[in-house]
């Protein structure tokens, strides 16, 4: 996983690859951490200008779409090799506590069905969270970019 930080040389760099990554008919996966809106929309403005592509925004984490939204978003952005954003990641990097019952332990969302479509997926993927997270050691290994805000 290279760890870039937000306009540092290291993340001019990345942008300058990204031509060629985005031709590739591979899964690429990277992390926006500890970004706020208008920081998200910059890099996102960036990466799009520079692979020529569009980004298509979701926010399927947090609204806790269907398996059935979800398999829809990865359909459409594979037909149109859009950039696939999903702002409010943050439930991603929850750290999980104890359940008590069952009942707690179903947050609404598919976490699996989500990280299945993403490793199926031959394109790019934006996982944004708005507050700085720490990667657990099962999450960093999905991840191919990490780019650190603040």
């Amino acid at each position: 996983m290279l760890i870039v930080d937000y306009q540092s040389k290291s993340y001019h760099r990345f942008l300058n690859d990204m031509p060629q990554i985005v031709n590739h008919k591979t899964r690429f996966l990277i992390t926006v951490n500890g970004a706020d809106d208008s920081e998200i929309s910059a890099a996102t403005a960036e990466l799009a200008a520079i692979t020529k592509s569009i980004v298509q925004h979701s926010t399927a984490i947090s609204d806790k779409a269907s398996n059935e939204q979800v398999d829809q978003l990865f359909v459409d952005a594979r037909t149109s090799r859009n950039i696939l954003l999903f702002e409010q990641s943050d439930l991603l990097f929850d750290k999980k506590t104890i359940v008590k019952n069952s009942h707690q332990r179903d947050n609404g969302f598919d976490l699996n069905n989500l990280f299945k479509n993403i490793a199926k997926h031959n394109g790019m993927v934006i996982l944004a969270t708005d507050q700085k997270q720490t990667l657990s050691a099962s999450m960093s290994t999905k991840m191919d970019v990490l780019i650190r805000f603040r």
